[in-house]
């Protein structure tokens, strides 16, 4: 089977269980901005490998920093003892997040795990069980961030119990406007959705695999505002828009 093309391996070995392939193209290295095909072709690579590759492949300063990682493991974990690679990155993003009162950093592996752990952490913290997302939007695959997924490839999976889904207003298609999708909240809350039950709501600021869907301006301010006049917090998704994809360090 190794004799065979790399995308007869991929179907014998992955097929459709390991990814959503809809490229044609069948990738053996990496170099810049650049996917070698496997004929040889070098080809440009508008997609940073689905975000991932945002500086490219095999980039100095990134190659440099991972072999200096393996050579110096005392940041293997942090479950037993702090270490200075963790503790000095924890600064960096806190002094570099524009909130107040940021509180504290919690590494995880995934944006999956990530949103599994904000779900049992606000449930815990609030004492409150019911979650609000938003159709389209897709916060992870583990089974916590399947539940509050809005996305049509989840519908296999029952969301969490209790959580409601609102449209996410797309300028450029208007089924939905900002104000409708704000007043629909807001009627959610007045009648089916009592905020005292509300922990939180989740949210992309762009909305990745739904479309990437610029929310209209103003929409999140007005949306926090409302979080806010109920004690419901804000989960802003930045797993796929943040770290410098939209030009700045912050979506």
């Amino acid at each position: 089977m190794r004799n065979a093309s790399l995308s007869d391996r991929y179907d014998a070995a992955i097929g459709k269980i390991g990814s959503l392939r809809f490229s044609p193209l069948t990738v053996i290295k990496g170099e810049g901005a650049y996917f070698i095909h496997e004929d040889g072709r070098r080809i440009l690579d508008m997609s940073a490998s689905c975000g991932p590759a945002i500086a490219g492949y095999g980039h100095p300063k990134i190659v440099a920093a991972v072999t200096e990682a393996v050579r110096d493991m005392a940041g293997a974990s942090l479950v037993g003892f702090p270490n200075q690679s963790a503790v000095s990155l924890a600064e960096v993003l806190i002094e570099n997040t524009p909130i107040v009162d940021v509180g504290k950093v919690w590494f995880g592996h995934s944006g999956s795990d990530a949103t599994d752990c904000a779900v049992r952490v606000l449930h815990s913290a609030t004492g409150r069980p019911r979650f609000v997302s938003f159709i389209g939007s897709y916060h992870g695959c583990a089974s916590g961030s399947m539940g509050v997924s809005g996305h049509s490839v989840m519908t296999h999976t029952l969301p969490r119990p209790g959580t409601i889904f609102l449209p996410y207003p797309d300028p450029t298609r208007p089924q939905f406007t900002a104000e409708q999708v704000l007043e629909l909240f807001k009627y959610q809350l007045d009648t089916n959705c009592p905020p005292d039950q509300v922990a939180a709501i989740f949210i992309e600021p762009i909305m990745s695999d739904g479309g990437m869907i610029v929310p209209p301006e103003g929409f999140l301010y007005e949306l926090q505002a409302i979080c806010r006049q109920h004690g419901i917090k804000v989960v802003l998704d930045e797993v796929k828009v943040g770290l410098g994809r939209t030009g700045m360090l912050h979506a």
